[in-house]
């Protein structure tokens, strides 16, 4: 990598206090011009276990906060607040220009939801730090097969939710592509994590994420072969503390601390043959939010500020066999793998029909209670035409909000005013 002046833009490596326990890039980056960052400070093999470092610290920021955003747009979470801000997280309308690309500008440690920012930077990191590590030799960094796995895997998770929440994307100064091509990217990362020779939680991390944007991509067969590596009992967690705003669990935040969003309706209550589902553990607080009397639920699933978050699991592993086998119709297959997911819950066996379309009814139910609140609902109302709630045109008296049908957040405008690719600058 060519030693020079690395532009560090708002979408790339700001703010620096993420980085709370990365105190050495703390200080590379406090110079004159904070946005300019020398590169030969950080190529440096001793440098390889902080950036490393960083970009785990980076993601798991990153994924809070989209977490979030895709359960306010999605149908988890509804605003309870009457704040402006999440009134047009909630209302599903995404301006990409002024107030209203609020998805554009909103950063890990602000006070709202946030996409576009967080993910930039996590993912230009993530590269950054993989092209270093394919420099450096094992002589210079130790262990330097398995940091680049991580890396990988971090990587391959970004660009998983750039596709999942964006219409359209650009990178590193290049054209617009599509959600695919940027699925095929992840895929190229997780298949580089395996090859560094990834092994125990990071391998079957990589596994899951790579069977997930395979199944993005409609590639549901090819997607049941990668899951059906992963381990029963394997999950994947991501760490969270109340150290400070940006390294708590954000959805914790917003529903327990703030009261300021609410468990949307499709999630009260919820029972499968009678009986609670425990996979989406909410209750009524018996109290309404100041502003706007709206009932304040709360989900028990993250009832602390350092509650982990689940990033990949055997759990979302069989749910794509299971995908992949009603679209096969082996239905029996199918019905198995629902049966064992309820058992272990203590849930009944399934009681609907052997024929596609129910089945397919049972895999939305399945994927919304085992995945509740882990940030891939909202791509699921999209893959899999679930119905939305509140459904679109619903008029919402009481937040003085219409719920439009904006399930992906178009490219900003921050990207045109910065991209010369785009703007021929």
């Amino acid at each position: 990598m060519t030693k020079q002046l690395i532009k560090a833009s708002a979408l790339v490596l700001a703010p620096v206090s993420l980085l709370t326990s990365c105190n050495v890039l703390d200080e590379l980056l406090t110079v004159e011009a904070p946005s300019r960052v020398v590169a030969s400070d950080l190529e440096d093999p001793n440098s390889a276990g902080l950036l490393v470092a960083s970009v785990a610290n980076e993601f798991r920021c990153t994924h809070t906060y989209h977490a979030t955003a895709s359960a306010l747009t999605g149908n988890e979470w509804r605003d309870a607040s009457g704040n402006t801000v999440l009134n047009i997280w909630d209302s599903r309308t995404h301006d990409t220009s002024g107030y209203g690309s609020q998805y554009a500008g909103a950063d890990c440690g602000s006070g709202q939801p946030a996409i576009y920012r967080p993910l930039s930077r996590t993912r230009w990191l993530a590269d950054y730090t993989l092209g270093l590590l394919n420099e450096w030799t094992d002589e210079e960094v130790s262990n330097r097969s398995a940091l680049i796995a991580e890396v990988a895997m971090y990587a391959g998770y970004t660009y998983t939710l750039f596709a999942e929440a964006m219409c359209e994307l650009a990178f590193d100064d290049g054209p617009i592509v599509t959600p695919a091509d940027a699925f095929n990217l992840a895929i190229e990362r997780f298949d580089q994590s395996a090859a560094a020779g990834a092994s125990g939680d990071v391998l079957n991390a990589a596994r899951v994420g790579k069977a997930r944007a395979q199944l993005d991509l409609g590639q549901t067969s090819a997607a049941a072969a990668t899951a059906a590596a992963v381990p029963p009992g394997f999950t994947f967690e991501l760490s969270y503390s109340n150290a400070e705003p940006v390294t708590r669990n954000k959805q914790w935040d917003f529903n327990i601390d703030d009261e300021n969003v609410t468990v949307g309706l499709p999630y009260r209550n919820v029972a499968y043959a009678g009986m609670p589902d425990p996979r989406i553990p909410v209750r009524d607080l018996g109290k309404f939010h100041n502003r706007t009397r709206i009932a304040i639920w709360v989900s028990d699933k993250y009832p602390e500020a350092n509650s982990p978050v689940e990033l990949a699991s055997w759990e979302e592993a069989q749910l794509i066999i299971a995908e992949a086998a009603i679209d096969a119709g082996n239905f029996d297959q199918a019905v198995a793998i629902f049966n064992q997911l309820h058992e272990a819950v203590g849930l009944p066996p399934y009681e609907g029909g052997l024929n596609a379309t129910e089945l397919r009814q049972q895999l939305v139910y399945e994927r919304s209670a085992e995945l509740f609140l882990e940030g891939q609902h909202l791509f699921d109302l999209r893959r899999l035409n679930i119905e939305p709630h509140p459904p679109v045109g619903f008029v919402d008296d009481v937040l003085d909000i219409v719920l439009s049908d904006q399930f992906c957040f178009d490219l900003p405008a921050t990207e045109f005013q910065n991209n010369t690719t785009i703007t021929g600058g």
